[in-house]
C-alpha cells in the first residue's frame, strides 16, 4: 500500500518534534553560550546573525568581510570576533569553550568566567586570579598569534601538553612549523643595571649589596628602613625607598618598572625613557628631554605622582587616553577613580609635548633546544587595547569597519 507522501511528512515530524521533547525531558538543553550586543557581515547555522539574537553551544559563527561580532557571554565577560573569521562555540564542564577554525577572536573576562579559545594545536586561556584581556589569531600562512593585554596568558601545546606562560602586554608569534616552547631556563640573562646603594634591600628574596647587577626579571624590596638605587645601563637611575618592592624588565629596546608598592623616583637622564606600569596606570615622560618623576602607592591603593621635572603622561589602563601632569605638579588619584581628575589630555594641550608613543621592535627570538623553529615573544604597546590588536590583524588595506573592544559597551 502506498502511504501518502503528506503523511510521511507529518509521520517524520512528530518524530522530530518527539525526539527534541524526549531530550529536553532528560535535561539536554543546549547551552546558552551568550548574546550578541552587536553584529555586521556575520551568519550562525547558515541565517544572518542579528543583534539581540543568543549563541548556544555548538553554534559556528562566520563573519564576512569588513564584519565583527561582540558577544556577552554567559556567566560573564566579553568576546569579538574580528572579520572574515570562524568560530564554533560549545560548553564543556562548565566552561566555555571557542573552537577558533580561522581569523581573529578577542576575550575579556573576569576571573569567574571560565572561557578557553582553541586552535587545531594550541589552548589558550587566562591564568592566575583577576581580569583577563587576550587575543587569539591564525594568519593566513598558518602563524599562530596571542596577545595578553591585560593578564597572564597559558598556551598549551595539545599534542605534546606542554604550557607557556604569556606575561602581560606581550605578544607571542608561532610559525606553523614550530613545535613546543622555549624553556624559561633557555633565555639569556640581560643586564639592566648596576647597585649604586643599597640598604636593608633584596634582590628576589636575598640581601642586595652595591655593586650588585639587576637582571631582567628581578625584582627588587625594601624593608621598613630600607632603600636602593640603580643606575640602569642606559643612564637613567631609579631610587626606591622604604617598604616598596618593584620588578625590572627590558621586553624590547626599553627599561620597564614594574611598581607593586610604596615609592620610587626616576631620573631620566638619556633619550631612552623608563616606564613605570602599575596594576592600573603606565607613567612616562611626554618627551625626551630630561625628568624626575616620583610615583607611590598608597596604603589605600591610592596613586600619587609628582612631576619634579619635565613633563610627565599618565596613561590609565586600558584606556587610550593620555593625561599631561606638568613640570612641578602632582596628582592623587583615588582608588576607585578610573583617571586623574583637573589634568588636560595630551591631544588637547597646545604646547610641543607630542602624546608619548612606544612602538616596539621586534625582540630576538628564543631558541628551542630540540628544534631550530621559534616562538617570538614581543612587547605589545602599553595600553593600546585589545581593539587596536585586532585591527592591526585583520587589516587588509583597504578600510572597512572598526574592529569591537570587547572592554566597550
Amino acid at each position: 500500500m502506498r502511504i501518502p507522501h503528506g503523511i510521511l511528512t507529518t509521520f517524520g515530524l512528530v518524530l522530530f518534534t518527539g525526539f527534541y521533547a524526549c531530550a529536553f525531558a532528560m535535561g539536554r538543553t543546549p547551552d546558552v553560550i551568550g548574546k550578541v550586543v552587536r553584529s555586521s557581515n556575520a551568519t550562525v547555522r547558515g541565517s544572518m546573525l542579528l543583534s539581540n539574537g543568543t549563541i548556544l553551544s555548538g553554534d559556528a559563527v562566520k563573519v564576512g568581510e569588513s564584519g565583527s561580532v561582540l558577544l556577552s557571554l554567559t556567566p560573564g565577560g566579553r568576546a569579538v570576533l574580528a572579520e572574515e573569521t570562524h568560530v564554533r562555540f560549545s560548553s564543556a564542564n562548565g566552561d566555555i569553550v571557542a573552537q577558533l577554525l580561522s581569523g581573529a577572536l578577542a576575550v575579556d573576562k573576569e576571573d569567574k568566567d571560565p572561557i578557553v579559545v582553541k586552535t587545531s594545536r594550541y589552548n589558550v586561556e587566562s591564568q592566575g586570579g583577576g581580569r583577563t584581556e587576550f587575543l587569539v589569531a591564525l594568519l593566513p600562512d598558518e602563524k599562530t598569534i596571542v596577545e595578553a593585554q591585560h593578564g597572564k596568558v597559558a598556551i598549551t601545546e595539545t599534542r605534546s601538553g606542554e604550557s607557556y606562560t604569556l606575561a602581560e602586554g606581550h605578544r607571542a608569534e608561532i610559525p606553523a612549523s614550530a613545535e613546543g616552547f622555549p624553556g624559561q631556563q633557555q633565555v639569556s640573562s640581560v643586564v639592566i643595571g648596576k647597585v649604586v646603594a643599597a640598604a636593608g634591600a633584596t634582590r628576589n628574596g636575598n640581601p642586595l649589596s652595591s655593586g650588585g647587577s639587576i637582571l631582567d626579571g628581578d625584582t627588587v624590596s625594601t624593608g621598613a628602613s630600607g632603600r636602593a638605587v640603580i643606575l640602569l645601563s642606559t643612564a637613567n637611575q631609579i631610587t626606591l625607598n622604604e617598604n616598596t618592592s618593584a620588578s625590572f624588565t627590558r621586553p624590547v629596546e626599553r627599561d620597564w618598572l614594574q611598581l607593586q608598592k610604596g615609592t620610587i623616583v626616576i631620573v631620566n637622564a638619556s633619550e631612552n625613557r623608563v616606564l613605570v606600569t602599575t596594576t592600573r596606570f603606565h607613567i612616562e615622560p611626554s618627551s625626551t628631554a630630561p625628568t624626575t618623576i616620583k610615583v607611590g602607592l598608597m596604603a589605600d591603593n591610592s596613586t600619587y605622582i609628582i612631576s619634579v621635572a619635565g613633563d610627565v603622561a599618565i596613561n590609565p589602563i586600558p584606556s587610550e587616553q593620555s593625561y599631561l601632569l606638568p613640570a612641578g605638579h602632582s596628582t592623587l588619584i583615588p582608588a576607585n577613580a578610573s583617571a586623574p581628575s583637573g589634568l588636560q589630555l595630551l591631544a588637547e594641550t597646545e604646547g610641543p609635548t607630542p602624546k608619548p608613543s612606544t612602538p616596539p621592535p621586534p625582540a630576538p627570538s628564543v631558541s628551542k633546544s630540540h628544534s631550530h623553529e621559534t616562538i617570538i615573544i614581543v612587547a605589545i604597546a602599553g595600553g593600546a587595547g585589545i581593539a587596536a590588536g585586532l585591527a592591526a590583524i585583520s587589516a587588509k588595506g583597504s578600510g572597512g569597519s572598526q574592529p569591537i573592544s570587547p572592554s566597550a559597551p
